[in-house]
């Protein structure tokens, strides 16, 4: 699928550049104060050619540019956890050509590559902290590193040493270091001419001759100042496709200013007659750091008025029902009864089910009387209830004034999974909808091409239009168009080399022609045919670039752990101008995905089955959640496709992130700012682009997931 995203990305690089502190800030504060290691080169946190064992703080993200002839790196690099760095890097290698001149023209080297670090050993008083990494095990090879490498903090000063192996022991110092435990240790034929760059070549790993590097770092905090001396084990002549770049001195140098917590500078000298020059922007959105507005004052009825209730529960259906709207929380049917209310409510306002249920809650205990000691609200997605949680009144009342804590409340109250029958369809109110009912929205969206061989970004402004309109309640028509207003795609100027029928990597023609596209059409009918079962219906025009028709079934034990789904399409692959035409390809494509709740909001994915390509395979994806909304992720899919046919890279991978558009405003509200990224753009291990998934509506209203939001009940 195109990748997009909307608008609000200004606003997110914005949020990195200035930090809400400063900006009521005195003079004093434009120094920085928080000076920590910061991005090497390559993107991952190190000195400048070598890495360090620091990792940068869970639920981070670090944009990185460096610049030293021949070669310019472009970096994102994530944490998803305290032990764990992902970086996906794009090169240019300036003093070479694309190809031939035939084929590329003037076009410099490019090259994409995919790193990982791991924490293995925290810092102790007397020893070191321990990180284990490799450099470009996903890409085509050329900047291929593995390395052990201990940092231990003196007062200011971090010291580091390290052995690596690959382009980080090309000054060679140590003779395959591991080559007594095991043959495949002695030699690396990671540069032989016969080898295909970008495979998961893992024999390679830790083999060859090796390097003993060294550096150490000095932070000059009352200035914002970090210096770096490193001793450098690389060359920049890696192998015979580069021509050889003159080391004068291994000793690297520089310093970098933090301008803010932020934002980073740097100015270096390397190899003895190398002027470096890097730039880093970094946040961290593991916590929603802009203030929400609370919840709205429900002025409470005096006695009177809720004697009036009592005679006519009418009057607090109407109020309700309003009280609601104002809140965009839409009530979908209601019932009085002599000790208890029940509320059925809907919203795609509050990502989390507890925040969702505690500001309905609050709104129906302000109109109660005060004889109904229980408030049972039904949780609605996708026009389905998924769940209710059955609070008692009169404790839910002491926690929105903090008398108590949310876990007395947990205790108290009941998490029971969807009914058989949805209770609102038997609620004494429920609110008339005339159907067909008509939504849209239109905003400024972004459509682009990343790591490309012409340039890092190809992109589009492009003004897109949503529309949905629901026929009845669980059958809805979604419709995306997208109109062009700004874009750079002729730059395009290589097209697919692919072996494979082209599903993914014809997305140059797919941006090119379908400047003004119909992104998606398509008619879908959402239903539960049994508890803890949920289904999906869809034909149209699915994805930018395939229709067809198709469904898939969810299965969500409410009480455990796992969930499991089964999907497949029948599509044909759409034209470029992505209108009603289709081109002659079509195939079957189906998936068996298995999701496992590991805990603290880390969820483990897998699936087996059939890709676009018609090759089959299996993927792994693992993510996590941070208590602001935002995941990260890294995947990996292997098929069977042969790596002679697969192309460059012989496997799919990458890792991704979604940044929740509330984050960068005072209230809730939907959407997502998503990024995924691949170091290759390939054919094989391509997913259908399923809208509406139903892991996605559903996945998350289990008993476990809102247990671990529970704290959002107040909120």
């Amino acid at each position: 699928m195109l990748q997009e995203k909307r608008i609000n990305l200004a606003v997110f690089v914005f949020a990195l550049l200035f930090d809400t502190n400063y900006i009521f800030a005195g003079i004093d504060d434009y120094f920085s104060h928080k000076v920590e290691p910061s991005a090497s080169r390559y993107g991952e946190t190190g000195l400048y050619e070598i890495p360090n064992s620091r990792i940068m703080d869970p639920g981070s993200l670090r944009f990185n540019f460096s610049s030293s002839f021949p070669n310019e790196f472009t970096s994102i690099t994530a944490s998803p956890f305290e032990w764990m760095e992902a970086t996906y890097r794009y090169a240019e290698i300036k003093n070479q050509f694309y190809g031939p001149s035939s084929y590329s023209g003037n076009q410099s080297w490019k090259d994409k590559g995919f790193d990982i670090k791991l924490r293995i050993i925290d810092e102790r008083v007397n020893f070191p902290e321990t990180s284990i990494g490799l450099r470009d095990i996903a890409g085509t090879g050329v900047f291929s590193s593995e390395y052990l490498v201990f940092t231990k903090s003196v007062g200011k000063f971090d010291i580091t040493t390290g052995i690596g192996w690959g382009v980080l022991g090309l000054e060679g110092g140590l003779k395959s270091p591991l080559g007594g435990l095991r043959d495949n240790f002695k030699t690396r034929n990671s540069y032989d001419e016969d080898f295909q760059g970008g495979s998961f070549n893992y024999k390679d790993w830790f083999s060859g001759n090796a390097s003993v590097f060294s550096g150490i770092e000095y932070d000059l905090d009352k200035l914002g100042l970090r210096f770096k001396l490193e001793y450098d084990t690389s060359f920049p002549d890696r192998n015979d496709r580069f021509e050889d770049i003159s080391v004068d001195s291994r000793i690297n140098l520089g310093m970098d200013y933090f301008f803010s917590d932020n934002l980073i500078f740097g100015v270096g000298f390397e190899r003895g007659n190398q002027l470096m020059f890097t730039f880093s922007l970094n946040g961290n959105f593991a916590k929603d750091t802009i203030k929400k507005s609370p919840p709205k004052r429900v002025g409470k009825l005096n006695k009177e008025q809720k004697q009036q209730i009592k005679n006519d529960d009418s009057l607090f259906y109407r109020s309700l029902n309003l009280s609601l709207r104002s809140e965009d929380i839409y009530l979908q049917g209601a019932s009085l009864n002599e000790n208890s209310a029940s509320l059925s409510v809907a919203s795609t306002k509050y990502r989390s089910i507890p925040r969702l249920a505690g500001r309905s809650a609050r709104i129906a205990s302000a109109l109660l009387p005060s004889d109904i000691d229980t408030i049972n609200i039904g949780i609605l997605n996708g026009d389905i209830e998924t769940t209710s949680i059955v609070l008692p009144r009169h404790k839910f009342d002491n926690l929105t004034s903090d008398k108590i804590y949310a876990t007395e409340v947990l205790l108290a109250s009941e998490i029971l999974s969807k009914p058989n029958k949805p209770s609102y369809k038997s609620s004494k109110f429920q609110p008339s909808v005339n159907f067909p009912e008509f939504h849209w929205n239109m905003s400024p969206a972004l459509r682009h091409q990343i790591g490309g061989p012409e340039a890092f970004y190809l992109g589009q402004l492009w003004w897109r239009t949503e529309t949905k309109i629901k026929f009845q309640r669980n059958l809805t028509l979604y419709t995306t168009i997208g109109l062009d207003i700004y874009n750079n795609f002729d730059e395009f100027a290589n097209p697919s080399g692919s072996k494979i029928q082209h599903v993914r990597s014809d997305i140059q023609d797919y941006l090119l022609e379908g400047k003004n596209n119909i992104q998606m059409m398509k008619l879908e009918y959402l239903f539960s045919p049994k508890k803890d079962f949920f289904a999906r219906l869809d034909a149209g025009l699915l994805e930018d670039m395939f229709g067809g028709y198709g469904g898939e079934i969810f299965y969500r034990p409410f009480n455990k752990k796992y969930s499991l789904s089964l999907s497949g399409h029948q599509v044909k692959q759409r034209e470029f101008k992505q209108r009603f035409g289709f081109q002659n390809y079509s195939t079957f494509t189906g998936h068996l995905k298995f999701y496992y709740d590991i805990g603290s909001k880390v969820l483990l994915r897998s699936s087996i089955g059939k890709y676009l390509a018609g090759d089959k395979g299996i993927s792994l994806d693992l993510s996590r959640k941070f208590e602001s909304g935002f995941s990260l992720g890294i995947f990996a899919t292997k098929t069977d496709l042969p790596t002679e046919i697969f192309g460059e890279g012989s496997f799919d991978k990458g890792f991704y992130f979604s940044i929740p558009t509330e984050m960068f405003y005072t209230d809730y509200r939907p959407g997502n700012i998503s990024f995924g990224l691949h170091p290759l753009t390939k054919d094989g291990g391509a997913f259908l682009s399923e809208h509406n998934e139903l892991f996605g509506l559903y996945g998350e209203s289990s008993r476990r997931f809102i247990q671990e939001d529970w704290i959002d009940l107040a909120k």
